[in-house]
């Protein structure tokens, strides 16, 4: 039997490694109970690449959407029309194939329509550019454009205060870029998109950026994933089997034998602890304040999990064994 037990715990393992890919980055806004400039509050995480005047705000109450791995957690950006800061936060750069980006967005104001989120090169060049406006009768259309500022907008109309998951796509080498918006977690990427334009081909993306402008919504921005496909997107696959960022994070006892298990750090900062299985589905969501907390893990069944825990605006991530 122990036998057993030990080679299932090794094929469940190589099943963990072979699960979480490579998402380039992934933002919650964890930054605290202040809100304030994100350039700020974000410690130049997300810095200023143009504009002058009403930065892009940090508000301390985030989005959700079920099953969506970055949500729930932390607060959101908040965008203005009436403002003019754009900014924008960086990812490992690429050259070659898609760029997959997401955010929840709730839109609280349309317009005339105009983008308000897109990647963006090293050269300051915009792509896929994700827009927003007004259907005539006080709803809201979604539109894309891959490198042009002429969006082609979507037939579908949506709510305003409603979260939506936008998933949108780039791809260097032919220039299509695809918009999806969602109402809920989708496991596969959708036969047909919302909106989809052909632009300018073969930049090399290096990071993610939110636009202030005339025409954009007004609206709350949170969960910004960026990956090289969809599954990436839709999974926690950025938990890596590491301890890092936090100073202090320890957990004992790894192996969890009795249904619980104890969490510790330097700060006495607000945690939010996060636990997914090994197809990257969230299982368990929980915080506290303070140095130390025990965990009850009684509800999870027996297996190999990946732990997330964030602490002022850091992560750790920690592979956990429940016997």
């Amino acid at each position: 039997m122990k036998k057993n037990y030990i080679l299932t715990l090794l094929f469940t393992f190589c099943l963990t490694a072979a699960s979480f890919g490579q998402a380039l980055l992934t933002e919650d806004f964890n930054y605290g109970e202040t809100a304030g400039d994100l350039t700020a509050v974000s410690s130049s995480a997300w810095t200023a690449h143009s504009g002058t005047t009403g930065f892009v705000s940090y508000d301390i109450t985030g989005l959700s959407m079920t099953d969506y791995p970055s949500s729930g957690v932390g607060g959101a950006a908040m965008i203005l029309a009436a403002s003019a800061e754009d900014v924008n936060r960086t990812f490992a750069a690429q050259t070659t194939g898609n760029v997959y980006g997401s955010a929840l967005v709730s839109i609280t104001a349309a317009s005339t329509g105009n983008y308000f989120i897109h990647l963006k090169d090293s050269g300051n060049n915009f792509r896929a550019k994700v827009g927003a406006k007004d259907d005539s009768n006080g709803k809201v259309l979604f539109g894309i454009g891959s490198s042009s500022s002429t969006l082609v907008y979507g037939t579908t109309v949506f709510e305003l205060n409603t979260t939506y998951l936008l998933v949108f796509s780039y791809n260097i080498g032919t220039g299509v870029s695809n918009l999806y918006v969602l109402s809920a977690v989708a496991s596969s990427e959708p036969a047909s998109p919302e909106a989809t334009d052909t632009g300018s081909t073969g930049t090399e993306m290096i990071s993610i950026a939110f636009r202030q402008t005339s025409g954009i919504p007004d609206a709350k921005i949170d969960g910004v994933r960026v990956a090289l496909n969809w599954a990436d997107i839709m999974n926690n696959s950025t938990a890596s089997v590491k301890d890092n960022a936090i100073e202090g994070f320890t957990t004992y006892p790894n192996p969890i034998t009795n249904n619980t298990f104890t969490l510790t750090s330097k700060s006495s900062s607000k945690k939010l602890v996060t636990i997914f299985n090994v197809l990257g589905k969230k299982v368990l969501s929980s915080s506290f304040s303070g140095v130390k907390s025990n965990v009850d893990v009684s509800a999870i069944s027996s297996g190999i999990y990946i732990l997330k825990v964030t602490e002022d605006g850091k992560t750790a991530t920690k592979k956990l064994v429940i016997r």
